[in-house]
């Protein structure tokens, strides 16, 4: 697969002309379009609810990856290699909240 689509494929909603058939398996539909959607408007909230919210949209959308697409092939490839950065990539932000928050004294 190309660099670009790699870095398009949770990117966007899926639509059932890419994907035929991908509504009648995927009941709950994220991407990272509508997860910045909700952080943006605050759909999340704050704090440990809020990392915990994201998280599970994050979890989500590669449950509904790996129950469409085939056990190999170059879309769960690229979903493991995103998953596998999502442990650091959440310790150094919720690092970085708490630093955040002593310095204003929450």
């Amino acid at each position: 697969a190309s660099d670009v689509y790699k870095r398009q494929v949770f990117d966007q909603p899926v639509s059932e002309s890419e994907a035929p058939g991908y509504f009648e398996i995927v009941k709950e539909p994220i991407d990272m379009s509508k997860m910045r959607e909700k952080v943006e408007s605050g759909e999340y909230g704050e704090g440990s609810l809020a990392a915990a919210k994201f998280y599970r949209d994050f979890s989500l959308m590669f449950e509904n990856c790996a129950a469409y697409n085939d056990e190999e092939g170059e879309v769960i490839e690229e979903a493991a290699r995103l998953f596998s950065l999502v442990p650091e990539t959440f310790a150094s932000q919720c690092a970085l909240a708490l630093k955040k928050q002593k310095k204003s004294g929450s």
